[in-house]
């Protein structure tokens, strides 16, 4: 590996930053102190911050490999096995290979292999959404309550890139069957209100993790979609009750929501429990990746651009 020094072995706020070297030789883990005047877990905890697993406000003890430190690394490590992709020093998403280093929070000589390679590219983590247009489908629209998450991208939407095969799923079968879908809502930013919503949003919704969506269904394009009971009370052999048990039976989604009529039904494919260790990781990647596009639009891919 190439040790970098000087001011590039520094970051933005003077921290030194990792070498080779400074990383140390054994494995870094919980309970591990620096010595005084400082040492590898400085340097990790200064990766780990560069990286964007360690958030500003989490509070890790300088040169201590506290639980703090710990939670950053697990992240980092799931990271680095489940995102195809990292943010590029010009902050869009670039592809890269999976590397699996497990989950278990120590940090031995294969992490600190691929924090290093992180920073030789000037990669920063990311999520696993991509965006799509609406244009690029036949039978799915943005419905009247739809609100658009990107700044002058009105016809785009955002999901989990796992869950854009559901959204195509979903125009392949309202082709199919005759019907034409209204979205209501895909992915949800973390503490943002509910356009249109009567029952109050779940702490570990599906929408958090871009892997939900709500809709409603018309017959005809562009005009106001049928009241949200009726995808419940359609009978199995219509349009309506052929696209609702295609999307529960063929997609896998579950389904459900409360039916009055402001309340679009909702499908979704959740990772089980809501607020798992797994779930939690999508939950943390995805809102990261969200709040990178605010500053940075191509921190998430077009989902052709995303394979």
């Amino acid at each position: 590996m190439l040790a970098l020094s000087g001011a590039k072995a520094r970051n933005e706020s003077g921290a030194k930053m990792a070498t080779a070297a400074s990383l140390g030789q054994g494995h870094l883990q919980l309970g591990s102190i620096d010595p005084a005047g400082g040492g590898p877990v400085a340097a990790l905890q200064a990766e780990l911050r560069r990286l964007q697993v360690l958030q500003p406000n989490e509070p890790a003890t300088p040169g201590h490999f506290d639980g703090h430190t710990e939670r950053a690394v697990r992240r980092m490590q799931w990271f680095a096995g489940q995102v195809p992709g990292a943010l590029g020093p010009a902050g869009a998403f670039v592809a890269r290979p999976l590397l699996n280093l497990g989950v278990d929070g120590v940090v031995g000589p294969q992490a600190k292999q691929f924090l290093l390679q992180c920073r030789q590219q000037g990669w920063v983590a990311t999520g696993r959404l991509v965006k799509f247009q609406f244009d690029d489908l036949a039978r799915v629209w943005p419905g009247a309550g739809y609100q658009p998450l990107l700044a002058g991208e009105p016809g785009v939407a955002v999901c989990a890139r796992e869950f854009a095969a559901v959204v195509s799923g979903m125009d392949a079968a309202a082709q199919a069957f005759g019907v034409h879908v209204f979205v209501n809502q895909v992915f949800r930013i973390e503490g943002a209100a509910v356009n249109g919503a009567v029952v109050p949003p779940a702490g570990f919704s599906a929408h958090k993790i871009g892997r939900a969506i709500d809709l409603q269904l018309g017959m005809q394009a562009g005009l106001n979609p049928q009241l949200s009971i009726a995808i419940k009370t359609a009978a199995a052999n219509t349009p309506f009750g052929k696209f609702r048990d295609h999307a529960k039976t063929v997609l896998q989604c579950r389904y459900g929501g409360d039916f009055s009529p402001s309340d679009p039904p909702h499908f979704d494919r959740q990772i089980l429990p809501g607020g798992s260790p797994t779930w939690k990781f999508h939950h943390f990647f995805n809102q990261l990746q969200y709040r990178q596009a605010l500053l940075k639009p191509q921190a998430i891919p077009a989902l052709g651009a995303a394979a």
